[in-house]
């Protein structure tokens, strides 16, 4: 069952509700049930409804207006209903140039140089500026930029992009308030890019609907859907979980404090002896903190500290993940066991605790080849892979537009048989630091019109046995073919073709 209570411009109730059953036979029954009945101090009538309108364009009325009309008419009918763009945070390549220029007190032509051979790394420098600041902007505005390379699209907060430079947010929100109560408006300084967040969802799809392509000044403005849960929410305060049993009078939803021995009186069967003050905990749900971890473990007898065990994601340098597992430590071994025996299939945030004894020697020993690994794989990620790269492109634009963020080792753009490149190229950086920098700031970089896709290189093996292995393997394989071609006679052979002995044969 759906229902939708329809709001005016200022979000109050219109005084109906539309509410679609999904059983013919459930809307008739409450149809004779609650026409006539009292709600809230009024006497409610119920009315059926027409089916809901379906929203398709007449090809046979749009084939009469001109072209240009109608590719603006189909635009605007996709854009309602399109749910992702490969790159959220585009921008138009004017606005930044008036922007970088503008904030440099020249002019575009000057900042520029038409006769320069580099003008469009230029671009690409000043877009990649304007978008880093444009981040920063964003996450200090309680903005979640995790969430623009999600797919899920959410129904109150719309993208504002390829307006002109000079437009004030003002401006925008007075647009935009034309068709609802807006909640907020974001605009970095660069403004070349806003997000207009509505109260009600019905506002902000009405106001998709009517601003999509529509001209602005000297331009035409593009509108998205911002990616769902773009806001990041004031997280509520942390409250311990329950843990404790029944039988010790705990709360639902509270750890109350518990003494090692209270838990351990009564109560020796199936009790593993802990040798040593620290528990190791698994299944941790991979959203979950230290902090959080720490707050459940708290009110226990004997806590000390909590941790949660992370790494460096290796697809997203710079950013911390979760290993699913932690440790927590007592002050004695009693605590501890008592400890063990209340949380061991405690939930936390969805997941079934596994809480056992630690071997700290183990376990650390184990933690250290881990981060020994780790710190060697990141020492390599030196070399970056450019791809979607403009086959105009030359290997000194790549190593102009790269150069700008450390010191280059070597540049290399791989050419066709024609000399022509094949639209991807390698930009090896001295150390590991610049190499991330780089990866990180042009990103979301243009280049030519093109966004450049950014990922580290397969790193080159440093293990000279590693290297030998995958040598003999290759060429055991080789050697093998050749084997097989010998046994099975088919190898490179002379045949006739058209049946003349006399005529050239092709080999094959």
């Amino acid at each position: 069952m759906q229902v939708h209570l329809p709001v005016d411009s200022q979000g109050k109730s219109k005084g109906f509700a539309l509410i679609l059953f999904a059983d013919s036979s459930a809307a008739l029954a409450a149809f004779h049930k609650a026409d006539g009945s009292i709600f809230q101090g009024r006497i409610i009538h119920v009315l059926p409804a027409a089916a809901k309108k379906e929203q398709k364009l007449d090809e046979f009325a749009i084939a009469k207006l001109p072209l240009k009309k109608q590719n603006l008419i189909r635009k605007r009918a996709e854009a309602a209903s399109h749910t992702f763009n490969w790159n959220s945070l585009f921008m138009s390549q004017d606005a930044v140039n008036a922007s970088v220029a503008d904030r440099l007190g020249v002019s575009k032509a000057e900042l520029l140089d038409p006769t320069s051979s580099d003008a469009m790394v230029k671009q690409a420098i000043a877009e990649t500026s304007v978008i880093q600041e444009t981040k920063a902007y964003f996450a200090a505005n309680g903005v979640d930029l995790n969430a623009f390379q999600s797919k899920q699209r959410g129904d109150t907060a719309i993208l504002v992009k390829n307006f002109p430079y000079g437009t004030t947010l003002e401006e925008l929100r007075k647009m935009f308030e034309e068709y609802g109560t807006v909640l907020r408006v974001l605009m970095p300084p660069s403004g070349t890019i806003a997000i207009v967040q509505f109260v009600q969802p019905a506002h902000a799809k009405v106001a998709f609907a009517r601003l999509a392509y529509r001209r602005i000044k000297d331009s035409i403005l593009f509108l998205e859907k911002a990616p769902k849960n773009l806001f990041v929410e004031s997280p509520p305060p942390p409250q311990a979980v329950a843990a404790a049993a029944e039988s010790h009078g705990a709360r639902p939803g509270v750890i109350q404090k518990i003494s090692a021995t209270e838990l351990l009186e009564g109560d020796e069967s199936n009790t593993e002896q802990v040798e040593t003050s620290s528990l190791f905990v698994r299944n941790l749900n991979f959203a979950t903190t230290t902090e959080q971890l720490a707050e459940t473990f708290r009110p226990l007898d004997g806590f000390v500290s909590a941790r949660v065990k992370t790494k460096v994601d290796p697809k997203k340098p710079g950013q911390i993940l979760s290993m699913g597992f932690g440790f927590v430590e007592f002050r004695t071994k009693e605590q501890a066991q008592a400890a063990m025996k209340v949380m061991d299939g405690h939930v936390l945030q969805g997941h079934v605790l596994t809480v056992k004894a630690s071997h700290r020697g183990l376990d650390a020993a184990e933690e250290r080849r881990r981060e020994d690994r780790a710190k060697k794989a990141a020492g390599q990620r030196t070399k970056i892979v450019v791809k979607n790269l403009p086959f105009e492109a030359t290997k000194k634009d790549v190593r102009a537009l790269f150069s700008t963020y450390g010191q280059l080792r070597s540049v290399r753009v791989p050419k066709k048989f024609n000399s022509t490149s094949r639209g991807f190229a390698f930009a090896e950086f001295t150390t590991a630091r610049e190499a991330e920098n780089a990866l990180h700031a042009l990103q979301d970089t243009h280049l030519l019109g093109r966004r450049l896709v950014l990922d580290f290189a397969e790193a080159e093996a440093v293990d000279p046995e590693e290297e030998i292995a995958k040598m003999q393997k290759k060429i055991g394989g080789q050697v093998n073919k050749v084997a097989l071609q010998k046994l099975t006679g088919r190898g490179r052979q002379k045949v006739s073709i058209g049946g003349h002995e006399d005529d050239a044969g092709d080999e094959v």
